[in-house]
């Protein structure tokens, strides 16, 4: 499997993200990295830890914007492949940092992805996908079994990476589908619960724990339009 270093500050989403990896068996290891820097970091590798962009997948949850920036490079002289930056806060990354990180990945043969939250992740590029394939994880899919209209079987196929999705699931065995399986879903989405922002985002009219939601609940209704097919 694919490598993966997650690169973290402090808070409870990068233990989630790094748990739900690391359970999949893959290389999955976590370097903290200070959280009060100065707004210009002048040396962002002198705040990096020694090895950093070897693993095949850099995954950089809400660190300064100069050691974000600093990663392709060091990718590049590393050997790594992917950097996948999340915002499950729009003030983790702003969108002109965004393009600048992008530019200078895309310029260095690093592939990259900034996912809205991070479970809206899509495998539209060679090692992105390899990694979705791999640690079962992006935009929600799963399958269920029905029997007599409940839910007897759920199969993930892919998932949140913070592992909401299989916790939410592994509780729809014996519910009816239709509204009460998609009302249980609402109910189990809140309950974990999503560690997306509930600010609400400019020009978008709502909060990314809702974006999260809406794709989950998406995810369901797919699931029971599926089964349904198969019967």
């Amino acid at each position: 499997m694919l490598s993966v270093e997650v690169f973290h500050t402090e808070g409870h989403f990068w233990r989630r993200l790094v748990e739900h990896l690391q359970a999949q068996g893959g290389q999955v290891t976590a370097s903290q990295v200070p959280h009060q820097l100065p707004l210009m970091v002048d040396e962002p590798r002198d705040f990096l830890p020694a090895g950093t962009g070897a693993a095949a997948i850099s995954i950089a949850v809400n660190i300064h914007h100069d050691l974000l920036l600093e990663l392709p490079y060091l990718m590049a002289e590393q050997g790594g492949r992917a950097l996948i930056a999340p915002r499950e806060d729009p003030a983790w990354i702003r969108p002109g940092l965004i393009m600048q990180v992008e530019k200078a990945a895309e310029k260095l043969g690093i592939e990259s992805a900034f996912p809205e939250p991070f479970c809206s992740l899509q495998p539209t590029t060679p090692v992105i996908s390899e990694f979705c394939d791999q640690y079962r994880v992006g935009q929600p899919h799963f399958e269920l079994t029905i029997s007599d209209n409940v839910v007897t079987e759920v199969r993930v196929i892919r998932e949140a990476p913070c592992g909401l999705t299989q916790w939410a699931v592994e509780q729809f065995v014996g519910v009816e589908v239709g509204e009460a399986l998609l009302e249980k879903a609402k109910v189990l989405h809140h309950g974990r619960p999503c560690l997306a922002t509930m600010t609400m985002l400019p020009g978008m009219d709502d909060t990314l724990m809702h974006k999260s939601l809406f794709m989950f609940l998406d995810a369901v209704q797919a699931a029971m339009d599926a089964a349904a097919g198969e019967r």
